[in-house]
């Protein structure tokens, strides 16, 4: 196909653009899981260290809230560079 051939017909798609685009990630769908897996993380550690924080020991519970912070940290980071 020829530069005006395209040009007269630019909604034209090929089966090879077609398959890297149904393929490829959206960023926002990147973006999306990436900070849902975090944040889901971060859920996770909080309910453990409510749910167990009793029974715990306080170095435990110091790891625990370290492991919180660390993650919010880094969910923060994250969400920084996808900006």
């Amino acid at each position: 196909m020829t530069q005006d051939d395209e040009s007269r017909s630019p909604n034209q798609t090929n089966m090879y653009g077609q398959t890297v685009e149904l393929l490829s990630p959206n960023k926002m769908l990147v973006e999306s899981a990436t900070m849902i897996y975090i944040l889901s993380f971060m859920l996770a550690l909080f309910v453990m260290l409510v749910w167990k924080g009793s029974s715990l020991t306080s170095g435990q519970v110091l790891l625990g809230a370290l492991g919180l912070m660390f993650t919010l940290s880094i969910a923060v980071r994250q969400f920084a560079s996808f900006r």
